[in-house]
């Protein structure tokens, strides 16, 4: 995992989140606790589910899922990246908006903000569902995440803190950074770049970054580029 920088809200003349998502899923959220509905819709009235927002579910919200409205704001904001397995995601094959505050445990008063929305793949986001030991892509700091260029399996960083070192050994394992699966694409995506299909036509560096940017930042950090992309970075 990398720091991923936090987007700001998308705003008309773009995608207008705020009366896309967040007004009918406050007015959503306003008729499962028996208040009168905020915007005028059609459809049969929602019936009352919960005294308090706090207390819906997940399963309460299952109908009116508002969120995935953004998901193609969050693919162009986010650059396709998913904040947890840091691969490129084209957008037919998986993209998520995980809600960081899950659902399950604190109710639905953050459903429907942007802040609380997360850019995940499917595996990543059904692997951290409603844990709450996943660090937060938008706090961690580059470098609490490594990955080994032989086994290519993302460890702890060497020198942390024994507290701060589990939190992260802790995020590793339950999305299974270290699983095959990662581990393997990250050997793909290296291969790639080293093997080209092509041997007089390599992948660009450049691109290498947009589909696997954590990969491409431990390659650099351990000098495993090739010499005239490490000379292009001087």
């Amino acid at each position: 995992m990398i720091r991923v920088e936090k987007q700001p809200e998308p705003r008309p003349p773009g995608f207008d989140f705020d009366n896309r998502v967040r007004q009918p899923g406050l007015s959503a959220l306003a008729e499962l606790t028996g208040q009168p509905q905020t915007l005028t819709r059609s459809g049969r009235p929602i019936g009352q589910r919960a005294i308090r927002v706090e207390d819906l579910t997940h399963n309460d919200l299952r109908d009116y899922p508002y969120w995935t409205r953004a998901l193609d704001a969050m693919h162009e904001a986010y650059r396709g990246i998913c904040a947890y397995s840091c691969f490129y995601m084209e957008p037919l094959c998986g993209p998520t908006v995980d809600h960081f505050v899950a659902l399950s445990r604190t109710g639905a008063a953050q459903a429907y903000e942007w802040d609380n929305y997360r850019l995940a793949c499917s595996l990543m986001n059904a692997a951290k569902n409603k844990f709450p030991d996943v660090l937060d892509p938008f706090v961690i700091q580059d470098g609490w995440f490594t990955l080994n260029l032989v086994t290519f399996q993302v460890e702890a960083a060497e020198g942390l803190d024994e507290p701060l070192k589990q939190q992260v050994q802790a995020t590793i394992t339950r999305l299974k950074l270290d699983s095959r699966e990662v581990s393997n694409t990250h050997l793909k995506w290296f291969e790639t770049y080293w093997k080209p299909m092509v041997p007089t036509q390599p992948i660009p560096l450049w691109f290498l970054e947009q589909r696997a940017p954590f990969l491409v930042r431990e390659m650099r950090r351990q000098g495993r580029i090739r010499p005239e992309d490490a000379a292009g970075l001087r």
